[in-house]
């Protein structure tokens, strides 16, 4: 289910966060996506690049790590070398394949945002589309 939101935030319950003595109450920390990855279409022999980056309201939250899902299934770079995650996130699958019955690149894309000890966010659902020959002639005519 694609969402409309395209800005999501989350306030996580922190139990090490800072509290003034005049105020017993919990402190939260603000977690939410500064840039969420967008439909793309690509094309085949391609580079296919897909930019996801999280960001806390607390510097005591440390940085985010990424991790990527394609058609709700996480992806693990280890399996196939042609796909990177850059360090601020990015993911990127060099050589993009695309036949009549073999699509391993095309698909939904989302990618999940964690801060440890505190919770995990996910980002909206971009579908990627890999051109074929027709596709991407109409796609090109379109960009003249």
């Amino acid at each position: 289910a694609n969402s409309d939101f395209s800005f999501l935030k989350l306030f996580l319950f922190s139990s090490d966060a800072p509290s003034s003595s005049s105020s017993p109450s919990p402190g939260f920390v603000t977690f939410s996506f500064t840039v969420e990855p967008q439909d793309t279409v690509t094309v085949r022999g391609g580079t296919l690049q897909l930019d996801c980056q999280a960001q806390a309201g607390s510097a005591a939250a440390g940085p985010a790590s990424i991790t990527w899902r394609k058609d709700g299934v996480l992806l693990s770079a280890v399996v196939d070398e042609r796909r990177r995650q850059l360090e601020n996130g990015t993911l990127t699958v060099q050589n993009v394949v695309h036949s009549r019955h073999h699509r391993p690149d095309e698909g939904e894309y989302q990618c999940l945002a964690t801060l440890d000890g505190l919770g995990s966010i996910v980002s909206r659902t971009a579908k990627v589309t890999v051109a074929g020959e027709k596709t991407h002639r109409h796609f090109y005519s379109l960009l003249i």
